[in-house]
């Protein structure tokens, strides 16, 4: 009987083909959001977890008390106090990642995103090592472990990569493979090119304390530990919790662990989306599915009870109940199978703008058992919920009781449009608010002139000497650069906490104040480079090296009324006293989710890392291909060195919010989408249903524009209803999600009575036609008919 089925489902959807497209390309397109989106979650929560026993595996850390800021960071020393006093702390390893510029082979420059580590590092992380030494792939200092990509790309195939050697250009050493492991996975937190068995972490872990402080002091080194099996983690997170103040005296420090999987959202500042986003993106996705699986249900069931003569047929030729209620759920069934194939083909033709879009690996493989596991669970909500109405209905069918399941179906049916409504609303006003607060981002004062600027990134602090004047020699040699300053100073999402110190001593400042300061090594040039104003004195010039300069928030939280001349001691490598000699006006260095910070400016006796140019207005692309040309035949070092426009940069802070705005525009436009189409769908069902009230209404008097008043009037009030639950979740909402901004915008009324407005015209639009179309109608004919 399948086949029978399957032709009658056809011809009722060739019937019926409004209904049939609005809710099957629904249900499509509620699955192509949702199971990408839950893809995405389950890839983001899977960080490192491809690691064996990798639910043993934890990151320690410490939290500063009196600060209330965390440190991901730990020294070698309190690596080694634990392994010492814990027993749960057996198998810990420390390193730190760094990029190493190096030569081997016939390669004369390589950048190494390396692991500085020793031998426990494959306690904790084991590897798949395709050549040479597996039993301890890490022996001796100086042995350095290549991914399978390196090995081939520096030495052209993994055997031949073993026993070669590799030389550090920035700390002058010399490294032998001893070991060729698999390339890590993407979704990692621990990305290498190399592993180094490096004395310095030795060093570290060796070192003896005199002090007592240099276990704090000292935190240069991520540390994980991997626990014994079935072991009962929370009195160890209690007693790691009281070990700064039990065996360290110390009050103000306390020491955490956090499982691996949670790492990237817990203690990574540059993650590019908060997981607390993308749950939110999968709940949208859910609930848009859900409005997809109403309509769909909706309207196919309005389907079949339209056929309820056919039905009655069926049974006065001797079907029975069951009989009836399988071929139902047959028809069905082969309707959400065409879903699932439309959906399965949507999914892998966007799977590569999925993967570009978020950057990520997508597995095909494992996204359509998502789809499958997803259809199922459609397949089994649609069975569960059908059986329920195709059994009133067989009962209709048999005892000829038209009326016993239209009871509720209409109120349903209403709702569930309001429903829509109200999903569409949400979405569209999140969308408006996130693309305001993108505007006012876009539009905010930095402080500074950005255009003009450019930031060169990525110079070793090693390159100095004959390379840095061969690089001053590049830089003069490009007439529209005007101005250069040297400076570690960063444009970035959340402040560096190495680059903030606590340790800073102003007149009038209380024993108990404990501010938090973020400290810039810079030059003469860096305010004539920025177009920086001065507040009061002046900016640094050559031989200041006894100064410093304060910004308005660091004047502000010392409480100095006249700064000029005040002293301020710093401790950065040793305790010194400056003269403060101007205070420079805010300006934003982090996202705007942060304040400006309080900030110190010393001129700097070391080359940094970074370089700002000021050029000519509109000549910013013509300097960058230049640089592009001229900087590989300054070192071959500078093939890792970008120009970028600083308007760029500051624009990439923002790229989370503007990728989000790109997803939620989708949502918005395939919900709105969905909810017309069901509109539409349940105007026509209505119209079809109404016909005979609409004629009688025309017969007793009422003309067209009535007719109209009537139905417009219906929809308007499930625009309003939709509204008035709709506009307050949404206002809700993004009110909290604009508290994560230290800078935002408001929320304007003008904006959700637009919105409002907006839907009630689309939704009339919508319906127009269907009731244009019954109002005019011959009352006559219709009275036949029916």
């Amino acid at each position: 009987m399948s086949i029978p089925f399957f032709k009658i489902a056809l011809r009722n959807i060739r019937k019926n083909f409004v209904q049939s497209f609005v809710g099957i390309w629904g249900l499509v397109f509620g699955l192509l959001c949702f199971v990408p989106a839950l893809y995405w979650l389950r890839y983001e929560v899977s960080y490192d977890c491809f690691y064996p026993d990798s639910d043993r595996i934890y990151r320690i850390y410490s939290y500063d008390k009196q600060s209330g800021k965390t440190n991901d960071l730990v020294s070698g020393i309190l690596n080694r106090e634990l392994h010492d006093r814990l027993p749960a702390m057996q198998h810990t390893t420390v390193f730190f990642v760094e990029t190493n510029h190096c030569s081997a082979g016939n390669v004369p420059y390589v950048s190494l995103r390396t692991v500085f580590t020793d031998s426990t590092f494959f306690s904790v992380f084991p590897q798949t090592v395709l050549a040479g030494n597996s039993v301890q792939p890490l022996p001796v200092a100086n042995n350095m472990v290549l991914t399978e990509s390196m090995a081939v790309r520096l030495f052209g195939s993994v055997q031949a990569a073993i026993g070669q050697g590799v030389k550090s250009q920035d700390l002058d050493e010399s490294y032998t493979v001893t070991a060729v492991v698999k390339d890590p996975p993407v979704n990692t937190n621990v990305p290498f090119d190399a592993l180094l068995f490096h004395s310095q972490v030795e060093m570290q872990k060796n070192f003896v304390d005199e002090s007592g402080q240099a276990i704090w002091a000292f935190a240069m080194l991520q540390m994980y530990v991997k626990l014994p099996p079935h072991m009962v983690v929370k009195p160890l997170l209690s007693e790691l919790r009281e070990y700064p103040s039990v065996h360290l005296a110390n009050e103000n420090v306390e020491l955490c662990m956090l499982p691996i999987g949670d790492v990237r959202y817990m203690l990574n500042r540059d993650t590019p989306f908060t997981l607390n986003f993308i749950h939110l993106f999968v709940i949208s996705g859910l609930l848009l599915l859900g409005c997809a699986l109403f309509n769909f249900l909706s309207l196919h069931t309005g389907m079949f009870r339209q056929r309820i003569r056919e039905f009655r047929l069926r049974a006065v030729n001797g079907a029975t109940r069951s009989e009836l209620i399988r071929q139902m759920l047959a028809e069905q069934t082969y309707v959400l199978l065409v879903v699932l194939l439309l959906a399965a083909f949507l999914v892998i033709t966007v799977c590569p703008i999925f993967s570009r879009f978020l950057g990520l690996k997508v597995e095909l493989g494992y996204l359509i058992r998502l789809l499958a596991i997803c259809g199922a669970g459609v397949l089994g909500v649609v069975w569960i919920a059908g059986f329920f109405f195709f059994d009133r209905l067989s009962r209709s069918a048999l005892f000829f009781r038209s009326k016993a399941i239209v009871s509720g179906h209409l109120a349903l049916q209403s709702w569930g449009v309001i429903l829509q409504l109200v999903v569409s609303i949400v979405f569209i006003i999140v969308t408006s608010v996130v693309l305001l607060q993108m505007r006012f981002i876009g539009h905010k004062d930095l402080g500074f002139d950005r255009e003009g600027l450019i930031y060169l990134f990525g110079i070793s602090p090693f390159r100095i000497g004959e390379t840095r004047m061969a690089l001053k020699d590049c830089l003069d040699a490009i007439p529209q650069i005007e101005n250069v300053s040297e400076t570690d100073l960063v444009v970035q999402h959340n402040l560096d906490p190495f680059k903030t110190t606590a340790d800073v001593v102003w007149p009038g400042k209380q024993p108990s104040e404990k501010k938090m300061f973020n400290f810039v090594m810079t030059d003469p040039g860096f305010a004539e480079t920025f177009q920086i104003g001065m507040k009061e004195g002046r900016w640094f010039e050559e031989g200041d090296q006894g100064k410093i300069i304060l910004n308005e928030e660091a004047a502000r939280v010392m409480g100095l009324d006249e700064p000029i001349s005040s002293v301020v001691r710093l401790t950065l490598n040793e305790t010194k006293d400056y003269s403060v000699v101007g205070v420079v006006r805010d300006f934003h260095t982090l996202s705007f989710r942060n304040r400006i910070q309080p900030m110190l400016f010393v001129l700097s006796d070391n080359p940094a890392g970074s370089l700002y140019m000021r050029v000519t207005p509109g000549m910013e692309q013509e300097v960058i291909r230049q640089l592009n040309q001229r900087l590989s035949a300054v070192d071959a070092s500078f093939w890792d060195v970008h120009p970028l426009e600083v308007s760029e940069l500051y624009d990439r802070l923002n790229d989370s919010e503007q990728t989000g705005l790109k997803l939620l525009f989708v949502l918005s436009v395939v919900c709105l989408l969905i909810s017309v189409f069901g509109v539409y769908a349940v105007a026509t069902a209505t119209m079809k249903r109404r016909r005979k009230e609409i004629a009688i209404r025309k017969v007793v008097g009422a003309d067209t524009g009535d007719i109209i008043y009537l139905f417009f009037r219906h929809y308007i009030l499930q625009v309003v209803v939709a509204g008035i639950i709709g506009i307050p979740i949404a206002y809700a909402i993004m009110n909290s999600w604009l508290q994560g901004y230290a800078y935002r915008t408001d929320l304007p009324g003008w904006l959700f009575v637009g919105i409002f407005a907006g839907i009630v015209v689309v939704v009339l639009l919508t319906v127009w036609g269907q009731i244009k179309r019954a109002a005019d109608s011959n009352p006559a004919e219709v009275v036949k008919c029916e």
